[in-house]
């Protein structure tokens, strides 16, 4: 007796994978591909197609993530997937992904994010090799049966030309090649547990409209930022890029976060070591009011401020 057929849930968000060239500038253009695409690149599955949102990578807010968020938790509950593929652009695919993890974790199917560096169309576009990547990646976790264990980003490495794989949770922006990097944090002890249920509450929340609605303020790890002439005029919290030691200007930004604090604006820091001595500067900012997060990329970081 043949094997049934497992299910595929295709979600398109947007990005270069669903764009095309016209005048040399880069367009969205919708998704082109129907399930017949799908099948001819791994005909092992059935595939049903959601396209709750529609954005540019770049232009990408909350609301805009939010809206894609809830769209797919509504399609995997109509149409009860083995698997769920993603399409995203891949400008802020890192900060999708580290919310997507914390979102949908505790639904316990895989998930796997792509996009591609070329549109479709284009010779030597890798948009066909990373749906096929991410087709094997999910194929191998619903016949291995271990669930959200595997959520991640598949992309095409510049360097070897071939399409790889990194855990959602560890991911950061890609470079100017367009690679995915992994954070690794040495000092934890452990990772979070994105499929607790402390985290499926706040996801639940985060679902129905909680949490940050997108008014961030990101400081960068930079030196000489007038922080003085910072606003917070529709600011609903800051999150302060740390440098590699977990420490910032802690000469500028005091003022800012004291501020910030007289308006009940939470401020946070991150990516900062989880263990080891704490530097001066780092301190003062706690006492003025910040709050440290650990064991994440900034990206992961910019997610747990989100949700709130």
């Amino acid at each position: 007796m043949a094997k049934a057929k497992s299910n595929i849930l295709v979600v398109s968000l947007g990005g270069t994978i669903t764009s095309e060239i016209k005048g040399g500038i880069v367009r969205q253009a919708g998704l082109a591909w129907g399930q017949d695409f799908f099948s001819s690149i791994d005909d092992r599955f059935n595939y049903s197609i959601a396209a709750p949102a529609g954005y540019s990578s770049e232009n990408a807010t909350v609301s805009d993530y939010r809206m894609a968020l809830s769209g797919i938790v509504s399609a995997i509950e109509s149409t009860r997937p083995d698997g769920i593929l993603i399409l995203h652009g891949t400008d802020s695919i890192a900060y999708f992904a580290q919310l997507a993890v914390r979102v949908l974790s505790h639904i316990n199917r895989p998930v796997v994010i792509t996009g591609s560096k070329l549109p479709p169309s284009e010779k030597n576009s890798d948009a066909a090799g990373n749906i096929k990547l991410a087709l094997g990646f999910l194929g191998a976790a619903i016949d291995g049966n271990i669930g959200s264990k595997t959520f991640g980003i598949v992309f095409r490495d510049s360097f070897m030309g071939e399409s790889t794989f990194v855990h959602a949770s560890g991911c950061q922006s890609p470079d100017i090649m367009g690679d995915i990097r992994s954070f690794m944090d040495s000092t934890a002890k452990k990772k979070p547990d994105f499929r607790s249920s402390e985290y499926k509450k706040r996801a639940e929340a985060f679902i129905s409209g909680a949490g940050v609605k997108g008014g961030i303020m990101s400081i960068p790890a930079a030196p000489g930022i007038p922080y003085g002439s910072y606003s917070l005029e529709g600011v609903e919290a800051i999150l302060i890029e740390s440098y590699h030691s977990g420490t910032a200007d802690s000469k500028g930004l005091e003022d800012l976060v004291r501020r910030a604090a007289d308006r009940n604006i939470p401020c946070y820091m991150g990516p900062c070591p989880a263990r080891g001595n704490i530097y001066e500067s780092r301190k003062r900012l706690e006492d003025a009011g910040v709050r440290i997060l650990s064991n994440m990329p900034f990206e992961g970081c910019w997610a747990e401020v989100v949700m709130g």
